[in-house]
């Protein structure tokens, strides 16, 4: 998510901690800071900060199958903080993807005590989300605190949730991250056109296969 200016004042507000911009900065604010996130996973490749993702149970960590197609690569998370160098690290030992979605599970090296995403299906036109991810401000910096943008549910249809800015927008490096809508995770975010729209895979659509696979 992008954000503008220096952050210089929090105020907590539906989940999210909204942030009061700089003097002279511009004053609509990108989304906000999560104010916590003991679900979320960051995904590096090579050891680097690559995408997002969440962790549905002790040792399955849910994001994007684009977020980990690069051949010979080793991937790993850091799980279960906002600030994700405060992250617990483990080793990604299995990658798997359904084939035909934007959606894969990672099997950790380690089990991880942590509060897990719970997984929903229920997600029609109209409805509130909530995206977080560790993606690119508008400055072009990776962040280092999990960011958490508002947006409007647009549609959902042949597997997959859209949505339009609300508060905030998604940006590179957010993919993977989980959607959320009345508490539960609904979608992996995979897409966005960086104006005013975003794009997410459906948990509904693959939730049998994520059963299948993970257990959860």
């Amino acid at each position: 998510m992008r954000i503008r200016g220096l952050l210089t004042a929090l105020l907590c507000t539906a989940g999210l901690i909204a942030v009061a911009p700089a003097s002279g900065a511009a004053p609509i604010i990108d989304g906000g800071y999560a104010r916590s996130g003991p679900w979320a996973a960051m995904i590096e490749q090579n050891g680097e900060q690559w995408c997002s993702g969440s962790i549905i149970s002790a040792r399955w960590v849910l994001t994007a199958q684009h977020c980990i197609d690069e051949p010979g690569a080793d991937y790993s998370v850091r799980v279960g903080d906002v600030d994700h160098r405060a992250g617990i690290y483990a080793a990604v030992t299995d990658i798997h993807t359904p084939g035909g979605a934007d959606i894969a599970l990672l099997r950790l090296d380690r089990s991880i005590d942590t509060t897990y995403a719970t997984l929903g299906t229920a997600v029609s036109a109209g409805d509130t989300e909530h995206v977080y991810g560790w993606g690119y401000n508008e400055d072009g910096a990776l962040q280092r605190y999990l960011k958490v943008a508002r947006m409007s549910v647009t549609s959902v249809a042949n597997g997959l949730i859209k949505a339009r800015v609300g508060d905030g927008l998604t940006n590179g490096g957010d993919s993977g991250g989980p959607v959320f809508v009345g508490g539960k995770q609904v979608g992996v975010h995979i897409a966005g056109n960086k104006v005013d729209s975003s794009t997410h895979t459906s948990i509904s659509s693959n939730r049998n296969w994520i059963r299948t696979t993970s257990g959860v």
